[in-house]
């Protein structure tokens, strides 16, 4: 009589204290809330709950989100300047634990350092040949952003879509292009 529920029982210590991480995730280990290891892919046993919990985060998922701001550039006009941005995460402790928000810390590096690059550019630089440089330069920087605050965040790619002067400007921005090509 007591020997099936002792098997359930023993059943469900089984269950709960084998953890499996796949190729793309990572698993957190909390003992009683507190951070104790991060686990590699493959199968792992840890204490059963509620002594620890395994929270399992893919790191190799592709978070996109984009920076849409108008911004002045250095030689003092205005541009409209929209860039998508891509990152995953590259240490699962500091993603978790060092940022109350990973994802606004993106966003906030991102328009930053975006900002940065468009006020040191001229107008010409920025809505012509210059696209593919801002990118680099951006990529970098928001990079090393995120690397000072200990993000844990990886910084995959970043692309400008093509600029333009804001449409409240646009008419006296195309009137200085057709004088300057007079």
């Amino acid at each position: 009589m007591w020997m099936p529920i002792l098997i359930g029982l023993l059943a469900l210590l089984a269950y709960e204290m084998v953890w499996r991480i796949e190729p793309a995730e990572r698993g957190v280990v909390m003992r009683f809330g507190k951070y104790v290891d991060t686990l590699l892919p493959g199968p792992h046993i840890r204490l059963p709950r509620p002594f620890e919990e395994v929270i399992k985060i893919n790191v190799q998922q592709i978070r996109p989100f984009t920076v849409d701001a108008t911004m002045p550039t250095g030689d003092e006009n205005i541009v409209d300047v929209e860039m998508a941005v891509q990152y995953r995460i590259k240490d699962v402790k500091n993603y978790l634990f060092l940022n109350a928000d990973p994802d606004a810390t993106v966003n906030r590096a991102a328009e930053s350092a975006i900002r940065d690059i468009i006020g040191q550019s001229t107008l010409d630089f920025v809505i012509t040949e210059g696209r593919a440089q801002i990118a680099a330069d951006a990529t970098t920087l928001i990079q090393s952003i995120l690397d000072n605050y200990k993000s844990g965040i990886e910084i995959t790619s970043v692309s400008m879509q093509p600029a333009k002067p804001p449409e409240q400007v646009k008419a006296a921005f195309d009137d200085a292009i057709k004088a300057r090509e007079d």
